[in-house]
């Protein structure tokens, strides 16, 4: 009897590690777009997945090397510095690698890039990713679950990147087209 009290004791905890070791997307795109609005939000972020293993996850491997990478701006020293961005631009472009049409890992990295000190030479994807982001999100239809997120994108690309007429047009577009109904 003592024995099964036992395993029973072990599966609890075994299952109450489980959930409490799943991530939820929906507060990690939160707390990716609500990095302005504290001073160490990315760090924090970062801290909140460096010891998960997301070796299955290319979305969420993207959101912790993107969130490494701002984290950067909150650590002190270069090296320190630069060992932040560096494992974030790392985990960014194996999770690019995973899952290279992915818009949303494609739109990490590019928002990761704009943002990134010219001197670091990180930008070279820029054109490429907006592309991707924008032709993927043309064929997205409207009520996807995910439209509220898309509509996120779409304002902080017209936001802070580089955009040409057509662009410009088609993200307004889109804007419209994920906007909810009122």
């Amino acid at each position: 009897m003592r024995k099964y009290v036992i395993l029973l004791i072990l599966i609890f905890c075994g299952i109450s590690q489980i959930r409490a070791q799943q991530i939820s997307i929906d507060k990690v795109r939160d707390q990716f777009f609500a990095w302005d609005k504290t001073e160490d939000g990315a760090l924090k972020l970062y801290k909140s997945l460096e010891k998960a293993d997301l070796t299955k996850d290319p979305l969420l491997l993207a959101y912790r090397g993107a969130s490494s990478a701002a984290a950067a701006g909150s650590v002190s020293g270069v090296w320190k510095k630069l060992e932040y961005f560096n494992r974030g631009k790392g985990e960014l472009e194996k999770a690019v690698g995973l899952k290279h049409l992915d818009a949303e890992i494609r739109f990490l990295r590019l928002a990761t890039q704009l943002n990134a000190p010219g001197f670091l030479g990180y930008s070279s994807d820029i054109k490429n990713d907006k592309s991707i982001i924008i032709n993927t999100l043309k064929g997205v239809n409207a009520n996807h679950p995910n439209a509220y997120l898309y509509l996120r994108i779409c304002r902080f690309m017209l936001a802070h990147a580089e955009l040409d007429a057509a662009e410009t047009n088609t993200l307004n577009q889109l804007i419209v087209k994920f906007k909810p109904n009122k």
